[in-house]
């Protein structure tokens, strides 16, 4: 190679290492902390460490009081004991009807193909699993039944066969256990049955829960813990070192300091050590031989530095579940009415986003299903196919989310009243973000009123 071939290579080069570095996250890290960084579609990179993530969060669900505190606040708060259903059509005897089948459906003896589980029970298994494993699959279960034409079951994501050689579709794309059609569409999911065969399953019988995260090829859950894994293992291990640090300051409290340890340990072992001991209130008190000196076995522990670390974990904890830290230790202590406020606040936003998510991906589906099969069975009186089919809006249910409760209620009422003054607020905003449905409010209210009229107490007495 000749001089002035070297040299072109030698500016390219450099050049080459000038437009790398122009942005600091293109930059070569010496701790190569990045080397794992690709890009390729989503489910190239997730499949490998999809089910060691989700082996590593149920572990930290079971062993790790933080993060299941954290699933249980979401999940009650999001879904309570389960969201209601209200029909909201124009036919208020036919609303009833509805929902006192619907109701009734949600009986676990109904509603579970396993019989096993309530729906409102169903709803909070489904939400705590998805964040915990990453994805749910609920298969819709057709019984031939006509007064029950509709069940769920419930399936975990340990059952969906990623194996390839269950891959028999020549017409399909294959994305770890789903079998997608030419448009990227989920077709069939293979799924392992009880005598551990693989069967594929229509995807129209099947709701697959799971979050998208920002990618567009995702087609299966990941942990929500993912972020988490790693800082709570090290938060887990400084708890034990510590602990078992104070508990070793704990049962050793002094040692001796002798001049000739040899010949002690010898005259022990001899049996002839002659130093008298005795036992005081279940003190042990040995007499010190000529030379010995007894020593306090520093503590050499900080409850500060160690209050502060946790607090800190905790925090990391929290911002990568997208909760509060207040939330995830149930820690009111720093916190004032207005910075308590602010903080469930934002906590509020993460549950409505949570229902509006579970309404939009699993209930309504699931109501649609389980109505136009009761409507078919004839098991609705005074709806038919035809009408459903017209007039499916007019049976959109509304899901009342379960009651929120105010910081301070004296305040809160007081805020929401200049709001309602100052017309920036509605009844029905002030009832729906409790919970609430204003309609059912201002029902009951006025059954209340004409009952005290009808007892001879004013109404403005109360």
């Amino acid at each position: 190679m000749s001089f002035r071939d070297s040299l072109r290579r030698f500016i390219a080069r450099q050049a080459a290492k000038i437009v790398r570095s122009y942005y600091e996250g293109g930059k070569r890290t010496t701790n190569r902390d990045f080397n794992n960084s690709v890009n390729a579609p989503f489910e190239a990179t997730a499949a490998m460490d999809r089910d060691t993530m989700r082996a590593r969060a149920r572990w930290l669900h079971e062993n790790n009081g933080i993060m299941a505190n954290i699933d249980a606040a979401i999940v009650n708060n999001t879904v309570g004991n389960g969201l209601k259903l209200q029909i909201k059509s124009e036919d208020k005897n036919l609303n009833r009807r509805i929902e006192k089948l619907w109701e009734r459906w949600c009986e676990k003896e109904f509603c579970d193909m396993t019989r096993r589980l309530h729906f409102g029970d169903m709803q909070r298994v489904i939400l705590a699993q998805r964040m915990m494993d990453g994805e749910i699959i609920v298969a819709k279960r057709y019984p031939k039944d006509r007064k029950n034409p509709f069940r769920l079951q419930l399936v975990e994501a340990d059952r969906i066969d990623s194996t390839l050689q269950n891959y028999n579709d020549a017409d399909g794309i294959y994305a770890d256990g789903i079998i997608l059609d030419k448009d990227g569409a989920p077709k069939r999911y293979v799924i392992r049955q009880e005598n551990f065969k693989s069967k594929e399953i229509p995807a129209a019988n099947i709701i697959h829960y799971f979050k998208i995260t920002n990618r567009a090829t995702q087609y299966r859950g990941i942990s929500e813990y993912r972020q988490s894994i790693i800082d709570l293992r090290n938060f887990a291990g400084y708890q034990s070192a510590f602990i078992k640090a104070a508990r070793a300051r704990a049962n050793v409290a002094y040692f001796i300091e002798t001049a000739d340890l040899e010949a002690r340990l010898a005259a022990k072992d001899a049996g002839l050590d002659g130093d008298p001991i005795e036992d005081i209130n279940d003190i042990i008190v040995e007499y010190l031989s000529p030379g010995e000196k007894p020593h306090l076995l520093a503590a050499n522990m900080n409850g500060d530095d160690h209050e502060r670390f946790v607090k800190s974990a905790v925090r990391l904890i929290a911002v990568s579940r997208q909760v509060s830290y207040e939330l995830a230790f149930r820690d009111y202590s720093q916190v004032n009415f207005s910075s308590a406020r602010a903080s469930i606040i934002q906590d509020h936003k993460r549950f409505s986003h949570e229902q509006v998510h579970l309404v939009t991906y699993v209930l309504r589906p699931i109501f649609n299903e389980w109505l136009m099969r009761n409507v078919y069975a004839g098991n609705i009186e005074g709806l038919s196919a035809v009408s459903l089919e017209n007039n499916r809006d007019d049976f959109a249910p509304v899901w009342i989310p379960p009651k929120r409760e105010w910081v301070d209620p004296l305040k809160d009422i007081k805020a929401i009243e200049a709001e309602l003054n100052l017309g920036i607020t509605t009844l029905k905003q002030v009832a729906g973000s409790r919970g609430e449905d204003l309609e059912d409010l201002i029902a009951q209210r006025k059954e209340e009123i004409r009952m005290l009229k009808e007892a001879g107490i004013q109404a403005d007495d109360v």
